[in-house]
């Protein structure tokens, strides 16, 4: 088995070698690249038996997919199934899926970035970073930009446009927004009141960032341009882009890479192919990114990796308290929304356990990752289908749950009661 993921970890090496076009930033060192299997080789079977447990357990529900573990001092990555409907061929550590909202997490990053740099701050109005010309003037100043990343916007889930696939500009995007606070019934909330669950907030949130930082929207967007300079880049992530950005830097290994999803019983890719509505939307949903990636992303979240800057920027997901917020109840202290991340503590005593977690569905892909706050414990799973029964989360759950028992994660300090479900498996 081991021997199985090193020959994975082999050839993705030499597709790295080979595949450097786009750029010299994707040429460049990757300090922050994980390689996808490290630790004892009694510690990472330990971690790849888990992978095997849950696999076995849903396979009938999973099409393909891959899955990634840090425990302790290890970490490894396992991929199952096949890429595609009819394919023979299976998804290996560099094979792309869509990530969908995990995409936030990106977006919650680089905003916490910019606060941390000084550039802007949480209670700033969102509408000050948007043209007036766009409709900022518009915007009301108590939609601020904390407002947009924890969900507590009062906008709409999806785009508020009969035809939202036939925008033609970011600043028609932007103006949606302003069009939508200024019509009665549009919003869902009001600003700072409670968490309402916005894709459409996020799209205007990370594109106000973009525009704000200098960037200008071409074949793809503004805001990963700006997520590619001050996140990707530094953290060696270089396969981590937007359909729109991977058809512009390579689109023949994109398309080699690329796993497959279908919809509603199709058996063809659906139409849009990315997340709609491309490119405006994509800091909601639009990333792609491969195990190798999304093990550096996870090893980032947890704090146990990342640049100076990056690291500093952090705690302001969802390790500050006055940032975090209730997400359903008021009264539960249990249940909070950060910049991004969700999180619901567990247990208690020696067991209590924060889980920190984010899911995503885009074009039939599904996808969550999720980690235990200050312990050395997180998983992913990215899949080319959207399991119904169980679905993702509790897929996900029960991974956390079958690494808590391994060495490692015990070495590491990990406890769980008997019965008790680490990270929420809904």
């Amino acid at each position: 088995m081991r021997a199985a993921v090193l020959a994975a970890a082999l050839a993705l090496a030499v597709l790295a070698g080979g595949c450097s076009s786009g750029g010299d930033e994707h040429r460049a060192p990757r300090p922050g690249a994980t390689r996808p299997i490290s630790g004892s080789a009694t510690d990472t079977r330990a971690i790849t038996r888990a992978f095997d447990t849950i696999h076995s357990r849903y396979r009938r529900e999973i099409l393909g997919g891959c899955m990634g573990a840090i425990a302790g001092d290890a970490h490894a990555v396992k991929c199952y199934g096949r890429i595609a409907r009819g394919s023979r061929r299976r998804p290996m550590p560099q094979t792309l899926f869509q990530i969908g909202s995990i995409t936030k997490t990106f977006t919650a990053t680089l905003l916490a970035l910019r606060v941390h740099q000084g550039a802007v701050r949480l209670s700033d109005p969102i509408g000050r970073y948007i043209s007036a010309v766009a409709g900022g003037a518009i915007l009301p100043r108590s939609i601020t930009l904390l407002d947009m990343a924890d969900h507590y916007s009062g906008l709409p889930r999806s785009t508020p446009l009969a035809n939202a696939l036939a925008l033609h500009s970011v600043n028609e995007y932007f103006s949606a927004a302003a069009r939508c606070v200024a019509t009665p019934g549009c919003t869902v909330g009001r600003p700072g009141g409670q968490y309402l669950y916005s894709n459409f907030a996020y799209g205007i949130l990370g594109q106000a960032l973009g525009r704000r930082d200098g960037y200008s929207p071409s074949s793809y967007s503004a805001w990963e341009k700006d997520n590619e300079a001050a996140i990707t880049r530094p953290l060696g992530m270089s396969s981590t882009h937007s359909g729109f950005r991977w058809r512009g830097l390579a689109p023949a290994r994109f398309d080699a890479m690329r796993a497959r999803a279908t919809m509603d019983g199709s058996r063809r890719e659906p139409t849009p192919l990315f997340f709609p509505p491309g490119p405006y939307a994509d800091p909601a949903g639009g990333l792609y990114s491969s195990s190798i990636d999304m093990l550096t992303w996870l090893s980032f979240s947890m704090g146990l990796s990342g640049t100076p800057a990056l690291s500093a920027a952090r705690s302001l997901l969802y390790d500050t308290p006055s940032l975090t917020r209730p997400r359903d109840d008021p009264s539960d202290p249990t249940r909070r929304i950060g910049l991004g991340w969700r999180l619901d503590v567990t247990g208690g005593g020696r067991s209590k356990a924060t889980c920190v977690y984010k899911n995503g569905e885009s074009r039939g892909f599904a996808a969550q990752i999720a980690f235990l706050k200050g312990r050395r414990l997180g998983a992913f799973v990215m899949l080319n289908t959207v399991p119904q029964n169980p679905v993702v989360a509790t897929i996900t759950s029960r991974l956390i749950n079958s690494l808590a028992s391994t060495a490692p994660a015990r070495r590491a300090g990990v406890r769980r009661a008997d019965g008790l479900d680490l990270c929420p498996s809904a």
